[in-house]
């Protein structure tokens, strides 16, 4: 399995105010599968994405990606794991400011050894027009699919998307996972989606539901939906 969760337990604060987030989580995700996981909130999906994304330290179990072994892994470690598998889009894109969209997508090109051409990317997500704007003058999905060009820009194996259309309205929201469904079918990248919306699950090969830090349902689609044809 591409990436494997085993018992995976996680805990905030200490002794009497000590919490479970995690209680003791197992799946695997296939390597090339879309994955997202739904839950309201405090059920810990986004501990989980951070846990996956080497940003959060394991307190039990075993996570494993691509042959990488995340709990006691060293800072160092951690930091190659994030560099040469991961790319990160989050809810508020994170772009830099003064910087045009080109920029912001060449600072994470330099990132990697292995990383695509920045124009490449620009073209296949269709910001060819956008190229040389700043973000204040591009639209809300126009950003967020900057966003994922600067994280794809890098050739991550793994593509972790914490409420990737939250900001969103619903057409910009389709547009968004529009770009997210032809980054899976062009580049054949594992895409990883934490969201409230359950909309999205409809476009996954696989579903986890999280509820108190515990997995409450896991489901396969044998045949996941295009963006435009989820049924909101």
């Amino acid at each position: 399995m591409f990436i494997e969760v085993k018992q995976l337990e996680k805990y905030y604060g200490e002794k009497e105010n000590r919490k479970r987030i995690l209680n003791q989580l197992s799946f695997g995700i296939k390597q090339g599968d879309m994955c997202v996981i739904l839950g309201p909130s405090g059920s810990g999906k986004s501990t989980l994405l951070n846990i996956i994304g080497g940003l959060e330290s394991i307190d039990g179990g075993e996570v494993n990606v691509d042959g990488i072994t995340l709990k006691g892994a060293s800072g160092a470690k951690l930091d190659d794991y994030r560099r040469d598998k991961l790319g990160f889009v989050f809810q508020s894109y994170n772009l830099i400011p003064n910087l045009t969209v080109r920029e912001n997508i060449e600072i994470c090109e330099l990132l990697g050894d292995g990383s695509m051409n920045a124009d490449k990317i620009i073209s296949d997500l269709g910001l060819s027009e956008h190229k040389n704007k700043f973000p204040r003058h591009l639209s809300g999905g126009q950003q967020q699919r900057t966003a994922i060009a600067r994280a794809l820009v890098k050739n991550p194996k793994i593509l972790l998307c914490d409420e990737p259309t939250g900001a969103l309205d619903y057409e910009t929201s389709k547009e968004a996972l529009s770009v997210l469904e032809k980054v899976h079918e062009l580049y054949k990248t594992t895409i990883i989606i934490v969201t409230h919306n359950e909309a999205i699950s409809q476009m996954a090969n696989q579903v986890l539901r999280l509820r108190d830090g515990r997995i409450s349902k896991e489901t396969f689609n044998e045949k996941p939906l295009s963006a435009a044809e989820i049924d909101w």
